[in-house]
């Protein structure tokens, strides 16, 4: 973990339970990233079911390795892997898996340890054989209570390329905005809250006009335990009856018809 030696701002750091490169949620990103030259290795899982009208499953693997360039400059290459079953009665079900590998860099503007409040930015490319996106995202991050608390506001801008029938591609955007809470009840078991409302457009959202097209909200918790040096989180989410859309059948009961009515995460990581 990262070692702090400003003065007197190494006595505060010591008493707090958070660790420099320690991220206790599952759907948001703090701005605590790993120390020049750390290194990290990271297996996510994720499991996301049902579609209003729809019996829909979704596995994704991603295994991650995380490096420290210096101090404020992290990147990342993932390795991914889907597989996905739907299925409209009566009809038959639709099975579909494919892999792809994405990279991500984060470049902290500001730290919340020792600034106002923490402030990064974050970008991640993904290739698939017939889906291209690219991520990215504005990370605000404070804490309070002697670091015991840290919250986040992520802004997050997705543009996506899915290929077509007829071998062209599709453009389609996402903006979503998530809020985050996480309290460590011990310095290596952080309890937390996340919140996220996401928007779907027809067009991409970087670049060109775009149409929006539904927007859903989602809330679940998250857990996670530190035992250096593994730490593992867990989090779940549930879509809420709160989606909106000036589109004919986008939402159903209340729900985006096209988006997943609940999600978990589970995630594993370690040093090297």
């Amino acid at each position: 973990m990262r070692k702090f030696v400003v003065g007197g701002a190494l006595a505060t750091l010591l008493m707090a339970p958070a660790h420099a490169d320690d991220q206790p949620f599952v759907t948001l990103v703090t701005t605590d990233i790993q120390p020049e030259h750390g290194r990290e290795i990271e297996q996510w899982l994720i499991w996301k079911s049902g579609r209003p009208g729809v019996s829909a499953n979704e596995f994704v693997s991603r295994t991650e390795l995380e490096y420290g360039f210096t101090d404020n400059l992290q990147g990342a290459l993932y390795l991914n892997n889907v597989w996905e079953r739907e299925r409209i009665a009566p009809g038959p079900a639709a099975v579909a898996d494919f892999a792809g590998v994405s990279g991500e860099l984060v470049w902290r503007l500001m730290n919340p340890y020792f600034d106002p409040v923490g402030l990064a930015l974050y970008v991640e490319p993904t290739w698939a054989p017939n889906e291209h996106a690219i991520e990215t995202k504005i990370l605000v991050h404070k804490n309070f209570l002697d670091h015991r608390l840290r919250t986040v506001l992520n802004v997050i801008f997705e543009d996506v390329w899915a290929r077509n029938g007829s071998g062209g591609f599709d453009r389609s955007s996402a903006l979503e905005i998530g809020l985050g809470a996480s309290y460590n009840v011990t310095p290596d078991f952080s309890v937390g809250l996340e919140f996220n409302n996401e928007r779907e457009f027809d067009g991409l959202i970087v670049g060109t006009s775009s149409a929006q097209t539904v927007s859903a909200y989602y809330l679940g918790p998250t857990i996670q335990y530190v035992g250096h040096p593994w730490a593992i989180t867990f989090g779940a989410q549930a879509q809420l009856p709160t989606a909106t859309s000036s589109v004919p059948g986008a939402v159903i009961g209340g729900y985006a018809a096209e988006a997943e009515n609940f999600r978990m995460t589970l995630r594993v990581s370690t040093d090297l």
